[in-house]
């Protein structure tokens, strides 16, 4: 696999992110592939990881996918309140039993982390000619968790990627986004008014009946994979059923896959049966 090393670019805006572990296509380029890495990772690693999974017939789907660029960026590093240590992290989570704990902590990197993801689309949009289409955005755990908040809070139809792909993660805020779509009801607490004017501020799918923000038909919003272990000793198999049913809430077409005996306690892909379906799902998305 042909591997290339980059800063990020616009550097001076992106200091606090890592660098962009890139794989160039085996053929001709002719999609994208902008995954995110988990809490405690890093682009180059996540990047060996997912692409020695293999599915089945013993291929990866760097094998499979010949035309796909490959994209990892790396996160910062940040202090955890929960951990006591810097730890590479695209934003504080101070607890994955009560994601709703200390949601304060999480806004400023989930924000940060989204403009840095678009601005990466745009880039990876420009090789593609514009056709964001061709583009999968995908991560897991933590940045399964950006990849969803990227996509809620994309206001560019047109540089929307074609289809997302996550494991093993949750939706921050997601009562706080059932609050939006519902129409917002008055917050019970201050840190629950504090909480709705940060997703307000952020998200622009706001209703399931049809339309975002800018006027866009939400069916053009892009299929959504989510796949998750039952037995995810990290991130609990209930957050990612609230994060598909939030989805669908919203409008998005979301399929949704339950594992068991995936590696690392549950909270890996499962391999092959998980990479099978992805392989299956960009098949039949495009």
């Amino acid at each position: 696999m042909a591997r290339v090393e980059t800063e990020p670019d616009q550097e001076t805006r992106d200091r606090s992110f890592g660098r962009v572990h890139i794989i160039e296509p085996k053929s001709d380029h002719t999609h994208t592939a902008l995954m995110l890495h988990g809490r405690g990772s890093n682009g180059e690693e996540f990047a060996e990881e997912i692409l020695e999974s293999k599915l089945s017939d013993g291929c990866s789907l760097y094998e499979k996918l010949p035309g796909c660029r490959w994209v990892f960026p790396s996160s910062g590093t940040l202090w955890s309140a929960a951990f006591q240590e810097d730890i590479p992290a695209w934003f504080e989570a101070h607890s994955l039993t009560d994601i709703t704990e200390r949601q304060d902590l999480q806004a400023s990197g989930i924000k940060d982390s989204v403009n840095y993801i678009i601005g990466i689309i745009n880039d990876e949009a420009s090789r593609l000619d514009g056709n964001t289409h061709r583009l999968v955005l995908g991560g897991i755990s933590q940045g399964g968790a950006v990849a969803l908040w990227t996509l809620l809070c994309q206001r560019n139809s047109a540089i929307r990627p074609g289809a997302v792909v996550v494991a093993s993660t949750w939706l921050p805020f997601a009562g706080n986004i059932e609050r939006a779509l519902a129409g917002w009801q008055a917050p019970d607490s201050l840190q629950e008014a504090e909480s709705d004017a940060f997703v307000e501020q952020m998200m622009a799918v706001k209703t399931s009946r049809g339309m975002d923000d800018g006027g866009q038909d939400s069916r053009r919003l892009p299929p959504v994979f989510i796949g998750h272990g039952i037995d995810d000793a990290y991130v609990d198999v209930t957050l990612g059923r609230q994060a598909a049913h939030v989805l669908s809430q919203a409008g998005l077409q979301v399929e949704w896959k339950e594992y068991s005996g995936a590696e690392l306690e549950g909270h890996w892909f499962k391999v092959p049966e998980e990479i099978d379906d992805i392989h299956r799902f960009l098949a039949r998305v495009g």
